[in-house]
């Protein structure tokens, strides 16, 4: 787990690094006396946690997290208690009264540490259940046979009336469906509704235009009706 210190005093640094250094899956990255130089280091790097002191000066470290797009975990030092409730307002993972002292520390660290596994594992587990969803098959009914079609295989499905054509990467099926129906079968998160008479699969659009979206070198129009809906779709 990487961590930088930000502390205004050179002996409160010292002593985190001498701790710190003890514990074996904790990596240095670097110190800052200087928020806004550390500020200036979290624009271009990432790390697991900071250390942050509270009194210092140009930025509070209350007020620091703030300024950050994505704040990693945070381990607020301090002299002073009266910013604890504040601290944890902020969702702070601890919060240290100076001295620190060398159990008091590695209890704050394990607790920084079961917070990043946990946030690993639902990334994890969001990116296994999107991909067992994108793996998932589909009956269509078409005449009197069940066609299985693969979920990732569908590129477009375009209707006709009471009649839909699901487009594949290996063929056309033509089946007795509305669209309406069509759209509550298959995962909202890799489909989108584009006009009265088109669904597309997300992942096969190649180009989108002001009116119409490419697949396969085929312009599929894209109606004012859904054009917002589908927009912020691909914009998240």
């Amino acid at each position: 787990m990487n961590y930088i210190i930000i502390d205004d005093e050179p002996a409160a640094i010292d002593v985190l690094e001498f701790h710190l250094s003890k514990i074996p899956f904790m990596e240095l990255k670097a110190t800052f006396r200087d928020p806004l130089d550390a500020l200036e280091y979290l624009q271009k790097h990432t790390v697991d946690l900071l250390f942050l002191d509270i009194n210092m000066p140009k930025i509070s470290g209350i007020k620091f997290p703030k300024f950050l797009e994505k704040a990693p975990l945070i381990i607020f030092t301090t002299a002073y208690s009266e910013y604890a409730l504040e601290s944890y307002e902020l969702k702070a993972i601890d919060y240290l009264l100076k001295p620190i002292g060398f159990e008091r520390l590695l209890q704050a660290v394990m607790k920084a540490k079961e917070a990043l596994n946990q946030s690993a594992e639902g990334v994890r587990s969001n990116a296994e259940t999107s991909q067992e969803r994108l793996e998932q098959t589909v009956f269509i009914k078409s005449g009197s046979e069940f066609h299985q079609l693969s979920i990732q295989d569908i590129k477009y499905i375009e209707s006709d009336g009471n009649y839909v054509t699901f487009h594949t990467t290996k063929r056309s099926i033509l089946a007795r469906y509305k669209i309406s129906e069509v759209i509550e079968l298959l995962p909202k998160q890799f489909f989108a509704r584009i006009h009265r008479s088109f669904i597309v699969a997300i992942k096969h659009i190649e180009i989108v235009k002001k009116h119409c979206v490419i697949i396969d070198e085929i312009e599929i129009p894209i109606s004012s009706n859904y054009r917002d809906d589908f927009l912020a779709i691909i914009r998240t």
